[in-house]
């Protein structure tokens, strides 16, 4: 009983510290020539809230001075004026999870067009398709929930590597120029998998000695298809960004289960006008892809 009231004080104490030095960023920047705008939560909010806002400020001629998390420089290609403080919050606005457009995004609100930036860098020969996954504990700790399974990608896989060049996205820990929002990579077999299976499947890391960057070679790689399947989170938001129809799985287990920005026709739409699926069981993202990707 002790321990947990001592990590929960140690939580609140790192929470507040955090909460203070942002207050301090957002004080002092009142005085600043720019427009001073940061974002320390999660990566999902990076997408959505302060890329399309900061792109938004740019259009419009106006001076920023961004506050960023580590590696995540990259991502806003659009300016120079960048600092990067290692601050983490978990103070996410929840609003943000619904299937209705948060008010944040009816004003000072332009999503940058990612795919017509970094369109043209890759060709295949065939239609590419794009899976984005991950292998992390939740932040709560209760376990690993959103992610592809081995059986569901081996199955997927072998149904769909004829007719398209498929390229496969999870990030391996302690991966160089990409942020894990503190959240743990755990050790998954996807890539042996792969390598034992499906040699024809490509993998980011395949590419990566092309783009250093990952976090760049992502929007690329994004940017050569109209095909998009993802895990639910931050890189689902991502992948909203390159049109075509992006298949969201949304585990049913978990605190985070149901959130209505993952469903049909969610408001994540409007960073490119993406046709938005989402589906909470691997059979039934199977036999839609079937029906109507083959």
């Amino acid at each position: 009983m002790l321990l947990i009231i001592f990590k929960k004080l140690k939580n609140r104490i790192v929470w507040a510290k955090a909460h203070i030095r942002i207050f301090l960023l957002k004080f002092f920047g009142l005085f600043s020539r720019n427009k001073v705008l940061c974002e320390f939560n999660e990566f999902t909010w990076d997408m959505v809230r302060l890329l399309p806002k900061s792109y938004y400020y740019i259009k419009k001629n106006q001076d920023i001075l961004l506050y960023l998390k580590p590696n995540l420089e990259s991502l806003y290609y659009f300016t120079h004026n960048k600092k990067v403080k290692n601050i983490f919050s978990t103070s996410n606005d929840i609003n943000t999870y619904s299937n209705l457009r948060p008010n944040f995004t009816k004003r000072n609100w332009l999503p940058p067009p990612l795919k017509d930036n970094f369109k043209g860098f890759f060709e295949f020969d065939k239609p590419s398709l794009i899976i984005q996954n991950k292998y992390t504990m939740e932040f709560s700790n209760e376990g690993i929930f959103n992610f592809f399974s081995i059986e569901f990608l081996d199955t997927f896989f072998k149904n769909f590597k004829k007719k398209y060049q498929i390229i496969y996205i999870r990030p391996k820990s302690n991966q160089e120029n990409y942020y894990e929002d503190r959240n743990d990579i755990m050790p998954f077999k996807d890539y042996e998998l792969i390598n034992s299976k499906h040699s024809d499947v490509k993998t980011i890391y395949d590419f990566i000695d092309i783009e250093r960057d990952f976090n760049t070679l992502q929007l690329k790689l994004h940017a050569t298809s109209e095909k998009h399947l993802s895990v639910s989170g931050g890189n689902a938001c991502l992948a909203a960004y390159f049109g075509g129809e992006l298949i969201i799985f949304d585990s049913p287990n978990g605190k985070g289960a149901g959130r209505g920005i993952w469903k049909d026709d969610s408001w994540l739409k409007h960073l490119s006008g993406s046709k938005i699926i989402g589906f909470n069981n691997y059979n039934d993202i199977l036999n839609y892809t079937l029906k109507k990707w083959l």
